[in-house]
């Protein structure tokens, strides 16, 4: 078993910043060959945040048998960068139970508060939503790969949902999970609608397919 909360930091290399990135070549190489190589994303820096590196240090640590408890950024829950973490998820563990406690301020602000994200439940010690995952490999599971999500709701504040936290006091206190079915493409949430790809496309530098624009 694999408990801990760890830290969220992209890009920091300075000594000043609270949360330096330390190079971990072994480490950074297995993101790249997993996370990286399921992804359909172009831009790859998110995968090695120090949380990300967490997730895929403790996976290949229990190996095929284990469980692992984190309380994490949530941002991996449906952003388009991380899709090789939600696949390679879904394929390494038997089940997957994904508490999302919310609370991104830098989404409540650029949304004028219509994303509905609520307090941070560390207040000022983060500005990223935070989630709550237990992860388990288990060898002997009949199923594989199943996932269970649940939403603390919209628009609460910190106490109200340090309040539900210990209102619920497991996984067994939640009364209602919802069944993920990952897409294609390896969404969780907001899946995407397939339809969008039969439109023209408005530009495209990297393409000399037809496009809406003959200047990208």
């Amino acid at each position: 078993v694999i408990v801990g909360n760890p830290p969220y930091s992209i890009g920091q290399t300075s000594q000043n910043d609270n949360n330096q990135n330390i190079s971990y070549s072994g480490l950074d190489s297995r993101i790249e060959e997993t996370y990286a190589a399921c992804s359909e994303a172009t831009l790859s820096k998110g995968l090695y945040d120090s949380y990300v590196r967490a997730i895929r240090w403790a996976s290949d640590r229990i190996g095929n048998a284990g469980v692992i408890g984190f309380v994490t950024n949530g941002g991996f829950l449906e952003k388009s960068a991380m899709d090789g973490v939600r696949k390679c998820l879904a394929n390494e563990f038997s089940n997957i139970h994904v508490f999302n406690l919310r609370g991104d301020i830098r989404k409540n602000m650029l949304s004028k508060g219509r994303a509905q994200e609520g307090g941070n439940i560390f207040a000022n010690g983060s500005m990223a939503g935070i989630a709550i995952s237990l992860l388990v490999k288990n060898p002997h599971a009949a199923a594989h790969g199943e996932i269970y999500y649940h939403d603390i709701g919209n628009d609460l504040t910190r106490e109200e949902k340090l309040e539900k936290i210990s209102h619920f006091s497991s996984v067994g206190g939640i009364p209602q999970w919802q069944t993920i079915v990952p897409d294609e493409h390896g969404d969780w949430l907001r899946q995407r609608d397939d339809g969008l790809t039969k439109y023209i496309v408005l530009g495209d530098k990297k393409s000399d397919d037809l496009t809406l624009f003959d200047n990208y």
